[in-house]
């Protein structure tokens, strides 16, 4: 993918690498901030910078592509996502490494990140840590999916109620075994209507927290709620069915 026509694309200096990230942060859905701040990093930044640059204008460029295994090999995306993975394995720690410095939302060992679109977008970690660092991690990376690796229910409603929560659109709770818990504090908070994703494998999720989710009084547009893996009966699976339709994903037999 070429470099974005005009300076002031998304209307801040390109002199300015702070404010280009600033905006990201602020519009993270958006490719052209992200494509702005490669051309920057190209004109202003180190080696490290430039393959950064790189590697953003891949990742926008593979965003919504699947996977390329059935692709045959001379198309450009094969050498695509092979640049990728090459970029990633020679710079993705020290790209990491400000996130995992003292002070940083990824120090703990417990914590992971993805990139998506040359930014990290997904963050494991305990539901603990993000009440503590998440103010610090949303002013830095646009992360927009939470994979939980350990929560409580009173963990989870901390986390459900903080500031930050409704600027994701993904949440992961799966094998956290929290049973229908999770039903009731996910339904008491409305600010997880703004997740598009929801995804419950094995949670211990019974036909009682099936119903409570999907008497959820709240508009919540899913477009994927997965609850494999889980205690439900074929009733609990149509009650859910009843009121996400097919944004349902159950692999548990009950269907």
């Amino acid at each position: 993918m070429g470099r974005i026509s005009g300076r002031a694309a998304c209307g801040v200096p390109m002199s300015d690498g702070e404010a280009l990230l600033s905006v990201i942060l602020a519009q993270p859905d958006e490719d052209v901030p992200r494509l702005v701040y490669a051309d920057w990093l190209d004109e202003n930044g180190t080696e490290s910078d430039r393959a950064r640059a790189e590697f953003v204008r891949v990742q926008v460029a593979l965003a919504g592509v699947g996977p390329t295994e059935l692709v045959p090999w001379n198309q450009p995306v094969v050498a695509q996502r092979g640049r990728e993975k090459l970029l990633l394995a020679a710079h993705g720690a020290n790209w990491l490494a400000p996130l995992r410095a003292p002070g940083g939302p990824l120090q703990s060992e417990a914590t992971h990140g993805q990139f998506r679109r040359g930014f990290v977008e997904v963050v494991w970690m305990p539901a603990a840590w993000f009440a503590v660092r998440a103010d610090v991690l949303f002013a830095r990376v646009p992360v927009r999916e939470l994979r939980v690796t350990r929560a409580t229910a009173e963990e989870l409603a901390a986390l459900v109620a903080h500031g930050h929560f409704p600027r994701l659109r993904s949440l992961e709770l799966s094998d956290q075994r929290l049973g229908d818990s999770v039903a009731l504090v996910l339904t008491r908070q409305p600010a997880v209507a703004a997740l598009t994703r929801l995804r419950l494998r094995g949670c211990g999720l019974t036909d009682a927290g099936a119903c409570r989710l999907a008497d959820a009084d709240f508009d919540w547009p899913l477009r994927e709620l997965d609850v494999s893996l889980n205690s439900l009966s074929p009733y609990g699976v149509a009650a859910l069915r009843a009121r996400f339709g097919e944004a349902i994903v159950c692999t548990t037999g009950a269907e």
